[in-house]
């Protein structure tokens, strides 16, 4: 009689049975970043489909994580084993799973498709993750160099020019403005520095701590909002989050005023949110959804595209295609826009590194010259 498989064994022949499920886990793995929700959607979903019932998949997913997510899954787990529904165990902790994720389960578990919707879960999930890290990788670059050339600036102001200036100055030169310039920074890091550094960290402390309440939140999205190229990056990255869960939930079966409710709360910009709730508003008096956008009184946040798509949708009985459409072109743009900011910031910066180098260059290099001058006056 041959022995029963062990759920490591199980789950290690699923990995290799279905090498493009596991992607991720050997990338969480190998570079540690927190996508536990993603693999824990992920898995989950490939074990159901496997046939392994709800109570053992949680025990083979228990034994992949460390940490405070092991236990939260151990705490699921208990739960389902005592009776509960699994949408009622996820909802016992908000911190890690959103109301999108938990909404989608509960449809899951109701039309008996739960291995499937986890599946869309996890890839609207990667999708959002994808998005956020195209538009950390585009502000890094200007970020980093801009710290590289101030501690450039500030190493040869406080500590070489000080050592030049010792002997410009034993020959009684004249330093130029320039030098004096860069001087007068290096005294102010020597005196004042720390003082700065921690005024300014307490600034943008209480800035980012001002931004953030209800009060304040809608303005500095709206000014956000306002600007030149990161003002379209955040309206497409919010039109394509909005169109992913609202098509996903759509598809899941969820009918349009709850899923767009649990749409409008998976937002994060409050611009966003203040005005798709007047547009559910609309809904309610009996709009349909493509009239209630084309007639938003922010026209702007919702482009004539995305409303003749939705209409185009509801007429036809695909809308939740239709934004799944559309929900890929915006993230196309998204990558786009991240793109060529890059290339308008980029050239911005050279210029401004041109600057300084320059700067820097004429204050040290002058009084050398005047010095030389100086001494094959005095041979």
């Amino acid at each position: 009689m041959p022995k029963p498989k062990t759920k490591q064994k199980i789950l290690s022949e699923l990995v290799k049975t279905r090498p493009s499920e596991f992607k991720l886990l050997n990338w969480y793995i190998n570079f540690g970043f927190n996508v536990e929700k993603i693999l824990f959607a992920r898995i989950l979903a490939t074990l159901l489909r496997s046939g392994i019932n709800i109570a053992d998949s949680l025990i083979i997913l228990e034994e992949q994580f460390v940490g405070k997510f092991k236990y939260v899954v151990a705490k699921i787990r208990k739960d389902v084993e005592t009776g509960q529904e699994l949408s009622m165990a996820l909802s016992k902790f908000p911190k890690y799973f959103s109301r999108v994720f938990i909404g989608l389960v509960l449809v899951g578990e109701k039309s008996g498709r739960l291995a499937e919707t986890l599946k869309r879960a996890a890839d609207q999930m990667e999708k959002d993750l994808e998005l956020n890290r195209k538009v950390q990788s585009a502000s890094l670059y200007p970020a980093l160099v801009l710290i590289c050339l101030l501690a450039l600036a500030a190493l040869l102001s406080y500590y070489i020019l000080p050592q030049l200036v010792v002997i410009f100055t034993s020959f009684y030169l004249v330093l130029p403005w320039t030098t004096r310039a860069l001087l007068a920074m290096a005294a102010f890091i020597r005196d004042y520095g720390l003082l700065f550094l921690v005024l300014l960290l307490a600034g943008i402390i209480f800035l980012n701590f001002i931004v953030k309440t209800k009060k304040i939140r809608p303005y500095w999205q709206g000014f956000l909002i306002s600007l030149p190229f990161l003002g379209e990056l955040i309206k497409k990255l919010n039109l394509a989050r909005f169109c992913r869960i609202l098509g996903i939930l759509l598809q899941s079966g969820v009918a349009i005023k709850p899923a767009l409710e649990t749409t409008i709360e998976s937002l994060t910009n409050e611009v966003y949110k203040n005005e798709l709730k007047r547009i559910k508003g609309k809904i309610t008096a009996g709009e349909s959804l493509g009239e209630a956008m084309r007639m938003s009184a922010r026209i702007n946040l919702f482009p004539n595209l995305l409303a003749q798509m939705v209409s185009v949708g509801e007429r036809t009985g695909s809308l939740e295609d239709n934004l799944l459409y559309l929900a890929e072109y915006y993230e196309g743009e998204v990558d786009n826009i991240a793109k060529n900011l890059s290339n308008v910031v980029e050239p911005v910066l050279l210029i401004i590194v041109g600057f300084l180098v320059a700067f820097i260059a004429i204050a040290i290099i002058s009084p050398i010259y005047e010095f030389i001058a100086t001494l094959s006056q005095s041979i």
